[in-house]
């Protein structure tokens, strides 16, 4: 409905209406926004604290474990002869490397077909191993092969659908053989061609043949694919061969051209013979540490700009920064300081604080870097730099490894005892192998060549052995390990097993890679004659135990080779991997805290959502949140005064307006009367 008002007494109701409205609102709305300013001033400041806390704590990310330390460069005198990578392993020193024969592949080849897509070979089963051949010395056939345990065996089935040239080349390329295979013509016909994809002398390729006519040896059906110590009826193009170098004078061979293992954290890329020795140098690389304190000393200086901005004061203009004489900027600034200014207790070197190392402060409270001084401390003494700023713990024995450790741990020195090494999980057969070594054979056929097993409480399926006659235990253990090591649950969980023979009890035994009590090696299932021939029957192996001792004579928990400092201890999450040695006494480690670890544990602290300053900033939510509740709660109420005081005035408004009408009907009466009186005077 609309309305009109004052028009009865010719009031601006509306404009006294605001203007009372606006009197009455003006104190609460006054101390309301004083309030939201003061809050809202301080939320942002620490807001912006935060962010330069946070800041400065991503700065010295590259300064806390000992691994940022481990920078290397690597050089190569000829990099088109000798190619070279370095991780942080390698330690600093120089090599004189020389080539005398590169790592080659093994390659054979069949005899001419006439052609490759419709001349047919033969039907049967390939059975493809990569191991080590002994060669009857001057030609390509051999006594004997041993198999490669890295690497599975493989069957690939040739029927009428794939057995051609092409066919067959299709077929093992699809397989899992790591094998190349191509048809070339060579000008009297075509040719298969096998070469394997890796190299070096125990990558040597076996191929035998279960050929559906019954002659597996002969040059006739699939037979002809045959290479192996009963027929080598592909020729050898290429021998497997090892690389044969030497490194400053040490003979070293390398099953392949990719040398990783020489020198421990370099890795030489071998990419021509040698006519004179190849220079190889590893020197430290101080650059990324040259970066890193760079970065912390300028996330060190924005935290300072920003944290004398928040709490400045002007005394010219009176002005005061909103986080001027602030607890929690006050109690961080101090803890910082004094973790920055002051000195690292229990380290390796000389030099305990940032001063001896040549940073120092100017006016404004900034920290200035002399980068001479700090490279000049890395080349000498890199370790002293190293504990300067990170955490790093370091053990006695040479057998146990720092393996990490939480912000929960002090610094501090801790004796470690063990009680009990970690070991690994095991299944050793029954004595019932024939005594290899005095000419007996083993025959593994349909009845004993299959088995199930659980591998650290992994069901990993039936694995089924080569069916064929082993003559000695060490090749009968490396087709059961093989054939273990091929399953693919087994590979894709990330295990493994080694198997052995045992020559004095003509057993088996399988024994779990990993350790600790989840280390188990389990026969759940055997073929008919496996308990009798080969001594596996079905049952639990010995499990492996976790290592088990106590950190600074406190408790601790092992898993595996990793003992672990119980929660609530004095080292709390301080972790080591127990490599081997014995049980007792092991020594002490030593464990720092540098500038850089001590500052992330603070930080951590003072940055996490349950401390001081995250709580301080939620409270400042929850009151600009009440203060707009507030706000919502007057609106209605002016609201109500406004309607209220309008209400008010019209009806003022309309009692002037009836007021006015009685008024004018008086006056017009009045002045009828008088009218009246005038001419009654005037008649008389």
């Amino acid at each position: 409905m609309l309305t009109a008002t004052g028009l009865g007494s010719g009031l601006d109701i509306e404009g006294l209406v605001t203007q009372l409205v606006a009197a009455e609102r003006l104190v609460s709305d006054t101390q309301l926004d004083r309030e939201s300013t003061k809050i809202t001033s301080e939320f942002s400041a620490l807001g912006s604290l935060k962010g330069a806390l946070g800041g400065f704590q991503s700065s010295f990310s590259g300064l806390t474990s000992a691994a940022d330390f481990q920078g290397k460069k690597v050089t190569s005198s000829d990099t088109s002869i000798i190619g070279v990578s370095v991780s942080s392993a390698a330690l600093a020193s120089s090599y004189a490397v020389e080539v005398s024969q590169l790592a080659e592949s093994h390659a054979l080849a069949s005899t001419t077909f006439a052609d490759a897509d419709t001349t047919t070979v033969g039907t049967g089963i390939l059975t493809i191993r990569k191991g080590v051949t002994d060669y009857v010395s001057g030609t390509d056939t051999y006594n004997s092969f041993t198999a490669n345990t890295e690497f599975d065996t493989v069957n690939i089935t040739i029927d009428s659908s794939n057995n051609t040239l092409n066919g067959i080349a299709a077929a093992i390329n699809a397989s899992d053989a790591e094998i190349n295979a191509s048809v070339i013509n060579d000008g009297s016909g075509y040719r298969l061609l096998l070469s394997s994809e890796t190299t070096g002398t125990e990558q040597s390729l076996e191929i035998v043949v279960d050929d559906d006519d019954s002659n597996d040896t002969d040059t006739s059906g699939l037979s002809s694919l045959a290479f192996n110590a009963a027929a080598t009826n592909l020729e050898q193009t290429n021998a497997a061969e090892d690389a044969q170098l030497t490194i400053n004078g040490l003979a070293v061979s390398s099953s392949s051209n990719t040398v990783d293992s020489a020198v421990a954290g370099l890795t030489l890329e071998l990419k021509q013979i040698t006519s004179g020795a190849v220079e190889v140098a590893v020197t430290e690389d101080h650059s990324s540490i040259l970066s890193a304190a760079k970065s912390f000393i300028a996330g060190y200086n924005q935290y300072i700009v920003t944290a004398n901005s928040l709490s400045s004061y002007d005394a010219d203009s009176e002005l005061a920064g909103p986080l001027l004489g602030d607890f929690t900027l006050r109690s961080v600034s101090q803890q910082i300081d004094s973790i920055v200014r002051g000195s690292v207790a229990d380290i390796s070197g000389s030099v305990t604080t940032l001063t001896q190392l040549g940073v120092t402060t100017n006016s404004d409270g900034q920290l200035v870097l002399n980068e001479a001084e700090l490279n000049y401390l890395l080349d000498t003494d890199p370790d002293n730099v190293l504990d300067l700023f990170a955490e790093i713990a370091r053990p006695d024995d040479a057998d146990i490894a720092f393996n990490g450790v939480t912000s929960n741990a002090a610094a501090g020195t801790y004796a470690v005892n063990i009680t009990q090494l970690a070991s690994s999980g095991s299944y050793t057969g029954s004595g019932v192998l024939p005594d290899f070594g005095g000419g007996g054979t083993l025959t593994i056929d349909a009845d004993n060549d299959n088995l199930t097993l659980e591998i650290d409480g992994i069901d990993i399926g039936e694995i089924t052995l080569t069916q064929a006659t082993y003559t000695t235990g060490d090749d009968l253990a490396a087709e059961l390990q093989a054939q273990i090591n091929a399953s693919a649950t087994l590979v894709a969980a990330g295990g493994e097993v080694s198997v052995s023979y045992d020559s004095g009890t003509d057993s088996l035994n399988i024994q779990s890679a990993a350790a600790g009590s989840f280390s188990t090696v389990n026969i759940l299932a055997v073929d008919t004659n496996s308990t009798a021939e080969l001594g596996i029957s079905t049952g639990d192996g010995v499990a492996g135990v976790d290592v088990a001792g106590t950190i600074g004579g406190e408790a601790a928990t092992g898993t595996g080779n990793i003992l672990i400092a119980d929660s609530g201890t004095t080292a709390d999450g301080l972790s080591l991997a127990i490599n081997g040695g014995s049980t007792g006494a092991r020594g002490d480690v030593v464990l720092t805290r540098g500038i850089a670890s001590k500052l992330g544990v603070l930080l951590d602290q003072v940055l996490d959502e349950d401390a001081a300053l995250e709580s301080r900033m939620d409270s400042f939510e929850d009151q600009l949140e009440e203060i707009d509740e507030r706000r919502e709660s007057l609106e209605l109420r002016w609201e109500a005064l406004e309607e209220r005081y309008r209400t008010q005035f019209n009806a003022l408004d309309l009692l002037i307006s009836n007021l006015n009408t009685t008024s004018s009907f008086l006056q017009t009466q009045l002045d009828n009367l008088n009218s009246l009186a005038t001419r009654t005077t005037n008649n008389g």
